[in-house]
């Protein structure tokens, strides 16, 4: 007894010597870390893929309804084009400011869900477990490095805590100012995201299974209805959004995929990519690919998940219907997000089953389930001596902080290198310094590397970073960019005209009167470009017209090879010269066709 005795006063000591809210400290020290450590992911990631073309249209069209007011495969972000709007405005090649932009957002999401954990849960040390395992958990890490991931999935977030914040102080306190920063949270979230439609639901089961999880029922819904000056708003702005939302947005092409191999998929996401991640597993790069979590075996998948069933049936046994409605809300919440998956991008489903930008929000959920599930009044039940005597030596979650803190960085920092986009920031800048090597060349806009970008071509991705330089324009050292940023002369493939002129030695005499030398008829898609092969004496300015529309490239005396791109061009070709005193040149063949890299 003089032992236990001895123990009771010692951590009865410890307590006191603790700062009068060593919750709230130790919450903020977390969000320090996790700050410092995104800050050193984040700064050194770039651009890729939307991050491209965004800017380039911000850049190219401006501040205009076309620009943000669009259907892009199913989405529409106001608030994201906004911001890229914004930020194109500064020049330069650098992902700082991008950078920046991601870390604040992820700084205020984490003090949102310090400050709902607090609020629902109050100054239990014990909310910094779940707390830590949102902060640091390898899941976040896509939308932190790729900018137009972020854009989509932190407004989320902010604008979820920020609700569920709002809707919970409302209702508490019966606060009117409370219920209109949560109805202004929804607003902004949707503005950002039309998968912050889940908002709303997530608040209300917030309120249902956590707020008043220990009342009845039929009591949760009388309290429901007693508040509903507080949800109406709610109901009317999401009722507003989604009649905008199905007047801009043509859902067929991206609803209308037959979903693919549901089990498989589901058990992808579940099993080897979330119930791991949230406890900072696998500790390996294995198997991760751009935004692909690492590959997770079969021994760990059991692990995790048997480690999960353990903590479920923990809770319940210490919890009772108190845990199950916790797990119900987060099962429910991921449920919804695996469905939308499923019939959201069924198309690429196989590749995207271990991505985890599509349920990055449903992390603070995790979070707030967790912590409900061992909150409350415990059920009473006869419990081994040995239970009694460990739960009753847990006081502090400081250990078990540290080894989730610890295994989550050691993910993170092995993966960290594939999700900065090393490439694309390469690529962008031997791009740049290929074309100020070589200032006299034409050169190309064909498409970029389809792992820098699928949709935009080189003079979009240097727009985009503010490096604006003229492409497709006719010359006689046309040239194009291959996957190394190395500038390369051109030959001509799958000709759509090759012919050659009918005077020995000459071709075709061009004159300043037009002279037809063929016809160009419809072409494949991609870049075309007509190669003329020329003979001249004199200096001299060669024109040339397909179907009206005409072009111009000055010519050195000698012999050698003209070019005009002709992209989405057909018609009858034809040519004349000007710039010269008197007489002509020749023109010997003409060969139109693909561009394609001469070896």
């Amino acid at each position: 007894m003089s032992t236990q005795d001895g123990s009771i006063r010692t951590r009865s000591r410890l307590r006191a010597a603790l700062p009068p809210d060593a919750a709230l400290v130790g919450g903020l020290l977390l969000v320090a870390l996790q700050t410092v450590v995104r800050t050193g992911v984040v700064f050194g990631s770039y651009y890729w893929h939307d991050d491209f073309l965004h800017l380039e249209m911000a850049r190219r069209i401006g501040l205009s309804s076309d620009f943000l007011v669009r259907d892009y495969a199913g989405h529409l972000e106001v608030g994201q084009y906004v911001v890229y709007w914004l930020f194109s405005r500064s020049p330069g090649m650098s992902f700082a400011p991008a950078a920046l932009s991601l870390v604040i957002m992820q700084l205020v999401a984490s003090l949102l869900l310090l400050a709902v954990l607090r609020e629902l849960f109050g100054r239990s040390p014990w909310v910094l477990l779940p707390f830590a395992g949102y902060l640091f958990t390898p899941l976040g890490l896509p939308v932190a490095t790729w900018w137009a991931a972020g854009l989509q999935a932190m407004p989320l977030q902010i604008a979820m805590l920020l609700t569920v914040l709002g809707i919970v102080r409302a209702v508490r306190r019966r606060s009117w100012r409370w219920a209109v920063v949560s109805v202004l949270a929804q607003a902004v979230g949707l503005v950002f995201w039309e998968k912050a439609v889940l908002v709303l639901p997530a608040a209300l089961a917030v309120l249902l299974l956590v707020e008043w999880g220990q009342q009845p029922v039929r009591e949760r819904l009388r309290l429901l209805a007693r508040h509903w000056r507080v949800l109406v708003p709610h109901v009317v702005v999401l009722a507003a959004y989604g009649a905008v939302y199905l007047t801009v947005v043509n859902s067929s092409s991206v609803l209308g995929q037959e979903a693919q191999d549901v089990g498989r998929n589901t058990g992808q996401t579940v099993f080897r990519m979330l119930l791991p991640g949230i406890f900072g597993g696998p500790w390996s790069e294995t198997g991760a690919v751009s935004t692909v979590y690492p590959y997770v075996g079969d021994a760990l998948a059991v692990f995790f998940a048997v480690l999960v069933a353990a903590i479920v049936a923990a809770s319940v046994w210490l919890r009772g219907t108190r845990a199950l409605q916790a797990w119900l809300l987060v099962a429910g919440y991921v449920a919804v997000d695996l469905l939308l998956l499923q019939i959201g991008r069924a198309d690429f489903i196989g590749l995207l089953a271990r991505d985890p930008r599509y349920i990055t929000d449903a992390l603070p959920i995790l979070a707030i389930g967790f912590c409900a599930a061992f909150s409350g009044r415990r059920v009473a039940r006869r419990t081994p001596a040995w239970l009694t005597r460990a739960t009753a030596s847990a006081d502090s979650p400081t250990a078990a902080v540290a080894v989730l803190v610890a295994s989550c960085l050691l993910t993170t920092f092995l993966v960290d290198g594939v999700l900065q986009h090393d490439y694309a920031r390469n690529y962008v800048r031997g791009v740049v310094q290929a074309l100020e090597d070589n200032p006299d060349a034409s050169v190309l806009s064909t498409p970029v590397p389809a792992t820098v970008s699928v949709s935009t071509d080189h003079e979009g991705l240097l727009r985009a970073v503010g490096e604006d330089r003229e492409f497709d324009q006719p010359g006689t050292d046309l040239r194009m960019l291959d996957e190394a940023a190395q500038l390369r002369r051109i030959t001509v493939i799958e000709p759509s005209l090759r012919t050659a002129g009918p005077v020995p030695d000459c071709g075709w005499v061009v004159t300043q009167r037009w002279q037809s030398v063929g016809t160009v008829r419809q072409a494949s898609p991609g870049a075309q470009v007509i190669r003329l092969g020329y003979l001249t004496g004199q200096e001299a300015t060669l024109h040339l017209s397909i179907d009206g529309e005409e072009q111009a490239v000055a010519l050195p005396v000698g012999v050698g090879y003209a070019y005009f791109v002709i992209t989405g061009r057909e018609g009858r070709v034809s040519l004349r010269i000007s710039d010269v005193e008197l007489g002509g040149l020749c023109v010997t063949d003409a060969l139109a066709g693909m561009p394609w890299p001469a070896d």
